[in-house]
């Protein structure tokens, strides 16, 4: 199975290889000062998919509100990258988690300072919850949800030239997720919850990376890196650990108003570097600091729609896209999703 996966991987950064090859050869043109413009204004046809945040730039003076709805199911356990029964991790822990739901509601601006420089605000609401069972055969779900870290962050021109553009990311996000919440479990009614069930990190983090992006025709493809730094331990004693996340995609424009997409994304996470001296790791994997660490494959599927230019729908798209993971690898046990959905909405004025 995992031979399978791993040719599903490569067949699509062959594909996207071969066309960022070709886009390449056939898109360069020479810079022309009215072809600038409408690069830095036609968003609705060479946006990365919806769920790539802080792909594109806008002109000077130009405004954009989103709201993003994210959904992610996870409900297998893995140790490494072999799926393991709830009875497995019950040898070795009081108790194991089931599944967890998360729901994430993304409010987020863009404005282009000039036509260089564009910054961006992101606003989340994190609604979590986790099935479990106990060594007695008990079952319990605990919940949280609330307001997650804010980021502001800024998009930089480094470098455009006909059909193809480089630019930096760099943005900071601040600890206004709660990492104190509670509820009710076998152990009492007031509990501390572990580490996953927490809704922002309790530092403030850098998020530097980058984006390249070109187009042709009816074809556009990009690539962006962009990593999470945490700054210091927050009040709890402990660091959540440092992300790094790689995707490339490619989009094809299906009609004036439609465009569908493929992308692969490769996720790396770091352990918690210390604990927080409230939570047993003995008790149950999500509150063990030195279980949270992975590394994981997933192959999304999109599709965009845009409003017509000369409809009440002009400056405005919809925008969807599915996951599932081709590859994982976790230093378990952890639950790891099964599936993921975004859907998105834009109005650009």
């Amino acid at each position: 199975m995992h031979t399978f996966f791993a040719q599903i991987r490569a067949g699509l950064f062959l594909l996207t290889v071969s066309a960022l090859t070709a886009g390449t050869v056939q898109a360069e043109e020479p810079m022309h000062p009215y072809h600038h413009h409408q690069n830095l204004h036609d968003h609705s046809g060479h946006q990365a998919p919806v769920g790539v945040m802080g792909d594109h730039r806008h002109k000077k003076g130009e405004w954009m509100v989103s709201y993003r709805y994210m959904y992610m199911d996870m409900d297998e356990t893995d140790i490494g990258s072999a799926e393991v029964s709830t009875a497995r991790v019950l040898s070795e822990f009081p108790v194991a988690p089931l599944s967890m739901d998360m729901d994430m509601h993304m409010v987020g601006a863009m404005y282009g300072v000039t036509d260089e420089i564009t910054v961006m605000l992101m606003i989340p609401y994190l609604d979590k919850s986790m099935d479990h069972r106990t060594r007695m055969g008990a079952e319990f779900t605990t919940g949280s949800s609330g307001l997650g870290d804010i980021k502001l962050s800024g998009l930089f021109s480094v470098y455009e030239q006909g059909a193809h553009r480089l630019d930096l990311n760099f943005g900071l996000s601040f600890p206004s997720g709660s990492i104190d919440e509670r509820d009710r479990t076998p152990m009492g009614p007031d509990q501390l919850l572990p580490y996953p069930m927490q809704l922002g990190s309790g530092t403030y983090d850098l998020h530097p990376g980058f984006t390249y992006a070109g187009h042709h025709d009816r074809l556009s493809w990009g690539l962006q890196f962009m990593t999470v730094q945490r700054l210091g331990e927050n009040d709890r004693d402990y660091t959540l650990g440092n992300r790094y996340e790689g995707s490339s995609w490619i989009s094809y424009q299906l009609a004036d108003w439609v465009r569908g997409s493929v992308r692969i994304r490769k996720t790396v996470w770091q352990d918690i570097d210390g604990a927080d001296p409230e939570l047993n790791p003995n008790m149950v994997q999500t509150a063990d600091p030195t279980r949270q660490a992975g590394k994981r494959w997933d192959a999304l599927f999109g599709v965009d729609f845009n409003g017509p230019a000369d409809s009440i729908f002009a400056g405005q798209r919809l925008g969807l896209e599915w996951g599932i993971p081709i590859d994982v690898d976790v230093n378990g046990p952890q639950l790891v999703s099964d599936t993921e959905l975004t859907v998105g909405w834009q109005i650009t004025w």
